[in-house]
């Protein structure tokens, strides 16, 4: 009898889960289960977002550095700046240009700094692909290494020759001549400089790798050695770029300026003011390649003091910077 109550109550112990018991510990891990995966798909399309937001911020501060590199070097024409500075001479000696947006465009000492406000000077062959915002151009010299000799300089490169007090542009395999740059004796001043001439030219398309694909870039005209003016990409999702020009306007009774700025003005109101430029300030707007479904198509956006519609489900992000400008004849 005893050893029948023992095995009764050993059956009992071994007793599992009855199968409703089962059924409810299943529904209740796949709810489980269906949070945790919930969360899971939550926290990789936030990564995702972050992660495009803080690229696309990425490439806008590149932008900026870009064109406050430019900004700050425009008009610095060898060891002078601005061209009422130099005495730049730009004689006959260089050859033909290729795709010149128009004559004389690469060489032209006036336009240290140049914009149009939300169009472009060139509507045929130079930013023929121009969609949307202002147009910039800027013009300088880079130096090359201390000691570099005219034999090292490559023909189909423009350049300045220069020393303090006299700068002169020629193409590599021209030699300037050589008295300006002559002590009495015959020999080569001590201080002459080799630059290399700058023109550059921004503006924004909207199409990147081919015409149609939708996702706007901000391009660049450049000088290239030909010598050449080449255009090409310099970044994808630019969808647009604003310039204010920093002005500093005299007193009246006054002939110039106390070094601050006083108003900023879109780049057409500049006019015959370029004299009294003495900052800008940028607006770089990035746009994502893909529709976000959390963005709000009647969402606004800032872009110098211009409130815009988004008007599609794209994310955009909005950087400016300001920049002093170095260069320009404030005299």
């Amino acid at each position: 009898m005893q050893i029948q109550e023992e095995t009764i109550m050993f059956s009992k112990k071994q007793n599992g889960f009855t199968l409703i018991e089962l059924m409810v510990s299943m529904v209740i891990g796949l709810f489980l289960l269906a949070g945790v995966f919930t969360i899971y798909l939550s926290s990789v399309k936030t990564k995702s977002v972050v992660e495009n937001e803080v690229e696309m911020m990425r490439d806008a501060q590149f932008a900026l550095e870009t064109l406050a590199y430019d900004l700050r070097h425009a008009g610095s024409y060898g060891l002078r700046s601005y061209e009422d500075k130099i005495k730049l001479m730009n004689e006959e000696s260089l050859g033909a240009i290729t795709n010149e947006c128009e004559a004389n465009w690469v060489v032209n000492i006036n336009r240290a700094i140049y914009a149009v406000d939300e169009n472009t000077d060139y509507s045929v062959g130079c930013m023929a692909n121009w969609s949307v915002g202002d147009t910039l151009e800027f013009r300088y010299a880079t130096p090359l290494p201390i000691g570099t000799l005219e034999e090292d300089l490559q023909a189909n490169t423009i350049y300045l020759k220069a020393i303090p007090e006299y700068s002169y542009m020629f193409q590599g395999d021209t030699p300037p001549p050589t008295r300006p740059f002559s002590k009495d004796d015959g020999s080569d001043k001590d201080n002459i400089r080799y630059f290399v001439w700058q023109s550059r030219a921004y503006y924004v398309a909207n199409f990147t790798d081919e015409a149609g694909d939708g996702i706007p870039s901000l391009r660049l005209l450049t000088l290239e050695p030909g010598p050449d003016v080449t255009d090409s990409i310099l970044l994808r999702g630019v969808e647009d770029i604003q310039i204010k020009f920093g002005l500093d306007t005299p007193l009246v009774g006054e002939s110039q300026g106390d070094a601050s700025v006083n108003m900023y003005v879109n780049p057409n109101s500049v006019g015959n003011r370029w004299n009294q430029v003495i900052a800008a300030r940028i607006w770089v707007v990035m746009r994502s390649e893909k529709e976000v479904d959390e963005v709000n198509a009647a969402g606004t956006y800032e872009v110098a003091g211009v409130v815009k519609v988004n008007g599609d489900k794209y994310r955009r992000i909005v950087v400016s910077t300001t920049v002093r400008i170095r260069n320009l004849n404030t005299i």
